[in-house]
């Protein structure tokens, strides 16, 4: 037996008859092609689509929706940290060692901390918001020339 790598189905194909061999790989063979073969339930559906235009309107609704989530996210959070600071003490103890520097009257108010994280986060807000209005423009002008954003879309039929 040579050592070649091959399985012993192989080396014995090259010891039979070209009839042979032929209705050897047939059988072989029958059963992963029906393997291979995909089932109709498995199929799944695809649709291609061109995005053309988005509407400045749907995104200027979805943009303040999401910044507006985003701005409340980070004024609790920063709420979370400053009620921790709070409790550790680290504010009186700034203030502490900014009166032994002689700043005497730095006051550490929170209420105008967080008004003023607040109106920034509101100045975002319509910052970004326009930016991505623009951005939907933009896009318009740009699809008018070029024709689109093509995407395949696939429904996988599996679950249903």
């Amino acid at each position: 037996m040579r050592d070649t790598g091959e399985s012993d189905e192989a080396v014995d194909s090259w010891s039979m008859s070209t009839s042979q061999r032929d209705s050897a790989d047939r059988t072989r063979l029958e059963p992963s092609r029906a393997r291979m073969q995909p089932t109709p339930a498995s199929r799944a559906v695809r649709h291609r689509t061109t995005v053309r235009k988005i509407d400045p309107w749907s995104v200027l609704k979805l943009s303040l929706i999401f910044y507006l989530c985003v701005l409340l996210v980070v004024m609790l959070g920063l709420t979370v940290f400053w009620a921790v600071v709070i409790r550790l003490g680290l504010i009186e103890a700034l203030q502490e060692l900014l009166g032994k520097v002689g700043l005497e009257l730095v006051r550490i108010n929170g209420v105008n901390i967080a008004r003023v994280i607040f109106l920034i986060g509101l100045v975002n807000v319509v910052l970004w918001s326009g930016i991505n209005v623009f951005m939907s423009f933009l896009y318009n002008l740009i699809s008018d020339l070029v024709g689109g954003l093509r995407v395949t879309l696939a429904d996988d039929e599996r679950g249903r």
